[in-house]
């Protein structure tokens, strides 16, 4: 991720030198796909679907998610996949060619992550995007034509209040989403 959210219990880090390591780190994501990849087709197996997340995987350029989907489609027919999804948990990572990217490589569903829509609130959980980021962004998603758009909210977040939060969610039906996923605030250790 660009940055570290306060409530975030995921092993993350957004420091510059650990940031320095991501093309490392894509080549190492792609030698391991090489190995699950045979591990599946040694054991005559296929997939239905295909989720490229858990963080915010367009904090990578246009030409690593590239590399990441080529290698996922050599080795599995996306045509096939009953849902193809992109975790893009950041609107302010978010880019008209990051989305075109992963169109053109098949991706189906994209899961775009305002949180809530509360400005200060985004502010105090180290959130660096603003909610214009995030209507950018899901604008981007849908004149790309990213067919199934989904949404997370977390209710309960520090400075949130019902109205506010009751709020994001109106403003967010509004959108028509395909899916909403509202999670509630929880601090793991």
């Amino acid at each position: 991720c660009p940055t570290r959210c306060a409530y975030c219990s995921f092993v993350s880090f957004a420091t510059k030198r650990l940031l320095s390591m991501i093309p490392e780190y894509v080549d190492r994501l792609i030698a391991d796909l090489d190995i699950v990849f045979s591990v599946i087709k040694e054991r005559g197996l296929t997939l239905s679907t295909g989720y490229i997340g858990g963080g915010t995987p367009t904090t990578l350029s246009a030409g690593q998610l590239k590399r990441i989907f080529g290698k996922i489609s050599e080795n599995v027919d996306i045509d096939s996949l009953d849902e193809y999804t992109c975790e893009a948990g950041r609107p302010d990572t978010i880019t008209e060619e990051k989305v075109m990217c992963a169109i053109d490589s098949g991706v189906t569903r994209m899961s775009i992550n305002p949180q809530t829509l509360n400005d200060s609130v985004l502010s105090g959980i180290g959130r660096n995007h603003t909610s214009e980021d995030f209507f950018k962004a899901y604008d981007i998603a849908r004149r790309c034509g990213i067919k199934y758009i989904n949404t997370d909210l977390i209710a309960g977040l520090p400075g949130d209040s019902y109205r506010s939060f009751s709020k994001s969610v109106d403003t967010i039906l509004k959108l028509r989403p395909e899916n909403l996923t509202i999670h509630t605030f929880c601090i793991k250790k």
